[in-house]
């Protein structure tokens, strides 16, 4: 009875434990870190992609693939975690790029909190790395949503990033805002 007890109570502790990580998006605390990354040819803009890495690490491997889209497109990209200085600027950008980890139909909310920041001068994409690889319409529209309020753009490029398209998911993503 009392090794039931324990494993009860040890379950639940853990439990809690996650979703109060979830809750309070301890995973973005550790996005501080940026780097600048150059176009080979001529640059033809400056692009900020912002990110919360999530549990995963999904939404960081995202969000450099987006980063070397638009670098490959000529863009000198500034890729920055949501809590570094450089993610607390963002003036000077022709695109802005924000995403993280999907969390109960919602992207994080330090991205949340981020995309209030944003200026509607920019072309702004917001992606959710969803950690599955069906597309499910409810989680799109729920981000939509998310977004409008968050940043009352209502041109943002919205994409859901599914687990084996990301490949594809991000250069959507990247062209619908290079276009």
């Amino acid at each position: 009875m009392k090794i039931t007890l324990i494993v009860v109570i040890v379950i639940v502790v853990v439990l809690v434990s996650l979703f109060a990580a979830l809750i309070f998006d301890l995973t973005s605390y550790g996005a501080t870190g940026s780097e600048t990354l150059n176009p080979t040819g001529t640059s033809v803009g400056r692009a900020l992609v912002v990110y919360d890495p999530g549990f995963s690490g999904a939404a960081s491997r995202d969000t450099a693939k987006i980063a070397d889209d638009l670098q490959a497109d000529n863009y000198t990209v500034v890729l920055a975690g949501v809590r570094s200085g450089a993610a607390g600027n963002v003036s000077g950008y022709s695109i802005i790029v924000a995403g993280g980890p999907m969390y109960f139909g919602r992207v994080s909310s330090s991205i949340d909190g981020f995309l209030t920041t944003v200026q509607n001068n920019a072309k702004l994409g917001v992606f959710g790395s969803t950690g599955s690889s069906s597309y499910v319409e409810s989680d799109f529209t729920s981000l939509q949503t998310q977004v409008a309020s968050a940043t009352h753009n209502a041109n943002a490029a919205v994409k859901l990033i599914r687990d084996g398209n990301e490949t594809n998911d991000c250069a959507e993503l990247v062209s619908e805002l290079v276009q």
